[in-house]
């Protein structure tokens, strides 16, 4: 039976959220003052501390959950003012159960580009991306849901907002 459970930026996830105001800056800061056709690139990590998080397959259980989520925004102007945008994630997450001793783990990759007419800027785009966190036993996945908004300014510049954090369930309940 399917359980979601939908958590909008929990007290619980907020270790996992205090690097998002560094993320954001770094997108900021990364994209100063460069010449039209040049790259402006914005590599950051930001760890996830060790997070109690409630399991959504198992409403009584709570997974305790750390790993890295590896972001890297490319953003290239055109001749045409145009800007195209590739961003990358990769995650590295593990979790384990405090009341089942079940371990998840997740590693995935996650390369999404899009294109902003210079008629367009600014312009937003939004990505929801899914780390799947697959149980190393016979009780169900879960699935951690992450937003991020990139917005490509009318200079050419990105910025990004994250938001929108929820889990949910994807298998069946066990037990």
């Amino acid at each position: 039976m399917h359980h979601p459970s939908s958590v909008r930026r929990p007290v619980r996830i907020a270790a996992l959220l205090s690097a998002l105001p560094l993320l954001v800056m770094g997108l900021v800061i990364g994209f100063g003052t460069t010449p039209a056709s040049a790259a402006n690139v914005v590599n950051y990590t930001f760890h996830t501390p060790a997070d109690v998080l409630p399991n959504p397959c198992y409403p009584a259980d709570v997974v305790n959950l750390n790993g890295n989520i590896h972001i890297v925004i490319t953003s290239t102007v055109d001749s045409s003012g145009g800007v195209h945008t590739t961003q990358g994630m990769n995650s590295h997450l593990t979790g384990h159960s405090i009341t089942t001793g079940t371990n998840y783990g997740n590693t995935e990759n996650n390369e999404r580009s899009w294109y902003s007419a210079a008629d367009a800027l600014p312009a937003v785009h939004s990505e929801t991306y899914d780390y799947l966190l697959v149980s190393r036993s016979n009780t169900p996945n879960y699935v951690l849901h992450m937003t991020m908004h990139t917005t490509v300014t009318s200079n050419g510049r990105p910025t990004a907002v994250v938001d929108n954090w929820r889990v949910d369930c994807q298998g069946s309940e066990t037990s």
